[in-house]
């Protein structure tokens, strides 16, 4: 019963998170049709974010935190104006250019560009004699080529619109549909969002390294970015008129600054400490589902051919993808304990003789 109950919170814990992700996606592009620009929806989102994790950094760390140097501090700032400012500013273009289902198939490609960015880096072994390194090769190339189908093409509708409609998405005067007009400027803005923040997980991770406080570390990034969207959007959006906050678009950048930053980041990464890294991103496809089937609730999105065949190349690219590292963690595992033994026999000889 115990392990039952352990194996379940974390499924309900990442569940969640990806339930606020798929709302995040369509409460964004909401705003952003009814008028909000993406500028001003990316300056406000670090600003609710510092807000709501400082808390986090300081009841959570204030004990433990570590001294920080000029090294990590500069480490942090790249994390900021890559991770945050960079990856949010593609996200909400890309997203005003296109739909919440491909903003969310595209995501599926993180695995895959991290695994390329990292290779270089020396992070990551190709390992193409193993079959483990072949199939993490295979489902990259699997998820590019997904990921470019539904970029480039559409073809016919497989799923109409609905005839209900959310008030909101109805008062915005747009069809969703409409947006593929720029259907190929959407998705390579947010090929080039994947990219920014798998150079980000890679960055973060020689920040863990070297400072072991994750809440903190975190803070000092949202304040940065904070500091740098707001300066970015405003030289591009200059009107006052222009950043005041109606209800909906209130609603939508404290939902985007404490759901999908302060709680997202917390699950995320107890998930990760009770189950590991590879449990967390088995559960990007169930974002896709999920957003898809909100897009055609809420906001009539139809459904093309292009798009459902290219995300499902895109997420069985990425399982692919995710039982070659699988297995390269357990081929590992036994290396070291075949290790271990060879050493225990060895001291055991030792102490015969």
């Amino acid at each position: 019963m115990k392990k039952t109950g352990n194996d379940l919170l974390p499924f309900i814990a990442m569940v969640i998170v990806q339930l606020g992700y798929a709302g995040s996606n369509i409460v964004t592009k909401i705003v952003m049709d009814t008028g909000m620009d993406p500028f001003v929806q990316t300056a406000y989102r670090p600003i609710f974010a510092t807000i709501s994790i400082a808390p986090f950094a300081y009841f959570l760390e204030r004990k433990t935190r570590p001294r920080l140097t000029l090294s990590v501090l500069f480490q942090i700032f790249l994390c900021s104006i890559i991770g945050i400012t960079a990856n949010q500013y593609t996200f909400c273009i890309g997203l005003k250019y296109t739909t919440p289902t491909i903003v969310c198939a595209i995501d599926n490609l993180i695995p895959a560009f991290t695994f390329l960015l990292a290779v270089p880096f020396g992070l990551e072994n190709l390992g193409l004699r193993s079959i483990a390194g072949q199939a993490k090769l295979i489902g990259t190339i699997v998820c590019v080529g997904g990921a470019t189908l539904l970029s480039l093409y559409r073809g016919p509708v497989v799923i109409g619109q609905l005839g209900f409609q959310w008030k909101y998405a109805e008062s915005s005067g747009k069809d969703i549909n409409s947006g593929h007009t720029n259907f190929l400027l959407g998705p390579f803005i947010l090929i080039i969002s994947s990219v920014t923040y798998a150079l980000w997980l890679i960055i973060q991770a020689r920040v863990n390294e070297k400072y072991a406080a994750p809440y903190s570390s975190t803070l000092l990034m949202f304040l940065m970015a904070s500091f740098q969207c707001v300066i970015i959007s405003y030289c591009v959006v200059p009107k006052a008129s222009e950043w005041a906050l109606t209800p909906i678009r209130a609603i939508s950048v404290v939902y985007n600054g404490t759901v999908c930053s302060s709680l997202a980041l917390y699950l995320c990464s107890w998930c990760i400490e009770k189950k590991g890294p590879l449990y967390v991103s088995m559960f990007n496809p169930l974002l896709l589902v999920i957003a898809a089937f909100l897009s055609w609730i809420l906001l009539r999105e139809k459904l093309y051919i292009g798009i459902v065949v290219g995300s499902i190349l895109t997420v069985v690219g990425l399982y692919g993808f995710l039982w070659g590292q699988k297995k390269e963690m357990e081929q590992s595992e036994n290396d070291l304990e075949e290790e271990d033994k060879e050493e225990n026999e060895l001291c055991k000889a030792d102490l015969e003789l």
